[in-house]
């Protein structure tokens, strides 16, 4: 072998472990991302229950204030009050009957016949 041959062995040589060491390199650095992209994955996932909780909390709550807006709403109130101002009139009504019938009878109830 002449000098030359022996100078291309030696490049050749050098690129191989070269190549050798940049593949460790490569698969280390693979391995390493393959591992961080499993943590964001898991990560990932548990957010996404978090959010998905949340968004079932918030429609509930939603719902709610829904109801609750649509119980005090002008109408609604406006119903209720007129109700209730009706059962207060009638109630009135039934007092002033209940106390003329008490008047009436003055605590004596007379049997079947004396009056």
């Amino acid at each position: 072998m002449d000098e030359s041959s022996l100078r291309i062995l030696l490049t050749l040589g050098g690129m191989i472990a070269s190549v050798a060491a940049a593949f460790a390199v490569v698969r280390q650095s693979v391995k390493a991302l393959t591992e961080a992209l499993a943590d964001v994955e898991v990560r990932l996932r548990r957010l996404d229950s978090k959010i998905d909780r949340l968004e079932t909390k918030s429609g509930t709550v939603e719902q709610r204030l829904n109801i609750l807006a649509t119980m005090s709403s002008p109408d609604a109130l406006e119903r209720r009050n007129r109700e209730l101002g009706g059962i207060l009139a009638r109630t009135e009504v039934l007092e002033r009957d209940s106390a003329a019938n008490k008047a009436m009878h003055n605590g004596k109830h007379p049997k079947n016949g004396e009056m």
